[in-house]
């Protein structure tokens, strides 16, 4: 099970690093430098666990040793999680070739055509689409290795990398981290599987708000990276034997959690902050103990702990967005929002009373036994991260603690459930073994046709018996309104109807035709406001803006205002020849947010005598350009 479970986190990290290199070595995007890369990754791996692999040695393994009924636990376990979520997925999504319907989708869509266009899937090149700098494009470079070895369409792609995530990589990292607390069992599966699939607040959530696809992948992988992190500090109860291994595994898995989505890496170091400060005051019992001069250990062990405090604060001042880009308001008062966080009902869903109960007993349950202590730590430093992002007034205190997630509250509640699982699972755990176990421990069997009551081992079917009808109480309590309102509330992004507040029905039924209508050399003009950016991704013609907010293109402002006047403004038809533009698409005044951006140059061409129409849907047109000698 931790093989596969951190087998995507490395996955990710191999893609978007060789994302990073292809274009050095003059590589277009594809699956060929993954596989070089990933050739060179297993040899130097093959080195380092030859020297220090202990349990990962090949010798210490033999087919025998399966137990495959353990291993058919943890299997049906994944599954089970990878249905209870996959099917809320595939429902929000409604097609294959659904889309969401939000403000972010049109960078996020047509940034994959860009990767498939230009060959490169370079975190430093991707962004240069819109005139911008760094982004991080892990996301983009999956979903662009989908389509590209598929054929698939860029949306079916989104949705299968999306569903893979959500439904598969998301959960192995849930019951990766509960068995890095709790053992390695399959009651520790199961109960870990199925709660992955008990949140309203991920994975639906991201795929909701935004969309905010690269915090998504980033979230995802957030379980596994705290998994090996705690097995690399030797808090964990089961772990790799090899501390150099645990080290190496917790590192690879970094750059791609980075180049997902930087705040992701920032959410992993405000997790680890409560472990590293057990370690700290751990190792500064110790050294006290052994050294002669005790007095003088404490302020010179204060020395690196305010280094790495310090270290953390100028991190956190510096990979944050300009405050000017962290404009989210606060939604609710502070009570209600501690309230939130113990209801595990962040921005306003209704409570997860099962989730609720099993947390706030698996928390109560270390605090009394005293033992990982480092996730109650976890636990109360993201909850009071979404109290000050849901509740404090704008000013420094709140652009200090999460300007980092753009004082967004769905973005720090979506982190919530990476710590609120874990505890829900030793809640779950705990249970289980009090309360059922205890039933079945003394269990009559049948011995050369005499019944026979005599303590023994639990006969398997009982026990498989008992934790179908546990697990049944468990699926039914966890799916519940905090999941279905989150899944409906996600589903309304995705429908495509004429009232479809980024591409109507009938702007998409036009967008379906242009490649049959239009040249693949065609540049188009159009409100990026509106969805016309996207007929980019659909179609791979070119357009003047390639998403909402991107830098415009040497004079295009021209067009905007002035493109209806070209038969009688001199200064219009240089720029149309300039940008080599030749056709408009007109979807109207109403624009994904509501408003009205203007626009008005692109009003009215064919009744000023500027272009003739090609080709119509509803109140959804594209003209081609006549006045300018096109």
């Amino acid at each position: 099970m931790a093989l596969v479970a951190i087998a995507p986190a490395i996955t990710v990290s191999i893609v978007a690093v060789s994302a990073l290199l292809a274009p050095l070595a003059n590589m277009k995007w594809s699956l060929l430098p993954v596989l070089l890369l990933t050739a060179v990754i297993a040899a130097i791996a093959l080195v380092i666990t030859s020297r220090f692999g202990g349990t990962f040695q090949a010798p210490r393994y033999r087919f025998h040793s399966i137990n495959w009924w353990v291993g058919v636990g943890h299997a049906l376990a994944l599954l089970a999680a990878a249905f209870l979520i996959g099917r809320r997925l595939v429902a929000a999504f409604g097609r294959p070739e659904g889309f969401s319907q939000t403000f972010d989708n049109v960078f996020h869509l047509n940034a994959v055509r860009y990767i498939l266009d230009t060959g490169s899937g370079s975190s430093i090149t991707v962004s240069s689409m819109t005139g911008g700098g760094f982004y991080p494009a892990a996301w983009h470079d999956l979903v662009a290795l989908v389509a590209s070895i598929t054929g698939s369409e860029i949306p079916v792609s989104v949705n299968v990398v999306n569903i893979v995530v959500g439904a598969f990589v998301w959960p192995l990292g849930c019951i990766f981290l509960a068995h890095t607390t709790l053992g390695n069992r399959v009651v520790v599966s199961v109960a870990a599987g199925i709660l992955s699939a008990g949140f309203g607040a991920f994975p639906l959530l991201l795929l909701d708000f935004g969309v905010l696809y690269p915090n998504f992948l980033g979230n995802a992988l957030l379980p596994v990276a705290v998994g090996l992190a705690i097995q690399a500090m030797g808090l964990a109860s089961s772990a790799v034997e090899s501390k150099p291994v645990r080290w190496l595994l917790f590192l690879s898995v970094l750059p791609g959690i980075s180049l997902a989505h930087p705040s992701s890496t920032m959410a992993l170091v405000a997790m680890l902050l409560a472990p590293l400060l057990i370690l700290w005051i751990r190792l500064t019992t110790t050294v006290a103990r052994r050294s002669s001069r005790p007095s003088l250990v404490v302020p010179g062990m204060i020395l690196p702990l305010l280094i790495g405090l310090g270290t953390v604060a100028v991190l956190w001042k510096t990979i944050r967005p300009p405050e000017i880009a962290a404009f989210w308001p606060p939604i609710e008062t502070t009570g209600r929002a501690i309230g939130e966080v113990i209801a595990s009902s962040a921005i306003g869903r209704p409570v997860s009373w099962v989730v609720m109960v099993l947390a706030v007993a698996g928390l109560m349950s270390l605090i009394l036994r005293r033992s990982h202590l480092w996730l109650v730590g976890m636990y109360v430093v993201i909850s009071g991260l979404f109290v000050v992002v849901a509740s404090f007034p704008f000013g420094e205190v709140r652009t200090f603690f999460t300007g980092v997630w753009y004082n967004d509250p769905p973005r720090l509640a979506s982190l919530l459930p990476v710590v609120v699982l874990p505890l829900a699972v030793i809640g779950a755990v705990r249970g289980w073994d009090r309360f059922v176990v205890p039933m079945f421990a003394s269990f009559p069997i049948t011995n050369n046709s005499s019944v026979e009551e005599k303590p023994c081992d639990t006969p398997r079917y009982v026990a498989v018996l008992a934790g179908l009808a546990v697990s049944g109480l468990l699926v039914a309590g966890t799916q519940q309104a905090n999941v279905r309102e989150a899944a409906i509330s996600a589903s309304g992004g995705y429908q495509l109807t004429n009232e479809s507040p980024l591409v109507s029905a009938d702007e998409m039924a036009l967008l379906m035709r242009m490649n049959n209508e239009l040249p693949e050399d065609a540049v188009i003009v159009g409100n990026p406001w509106n969805g016309s950016a996207l007929a980019y991704a659909f179609t791979g013609r070119d357009v003047i803006q390639f998403h909402i907010l991107s830098e415009l293109r040497a004079g295009s402002e021209k067009l905007y205002t002035g493109l209806n006047a070209a038969a009688t403004d001199p200064s219009v038809c240089p720029i149309v020849e300039r940008l080599k533009l030749s056709y408009v698409l007109d979807f109207g005044h109403r624009e994904v947010h509501g408003g009205d951006n203007g626009f008005r140059g692109l009003d009215n061409l064919e009744e000023a005598g500027v272009a003739t129409l090609v080709d119509s849907e509803g109140q959804a047109k594209i003209y081609k350009l006549t006045a300018c000698g096109q």
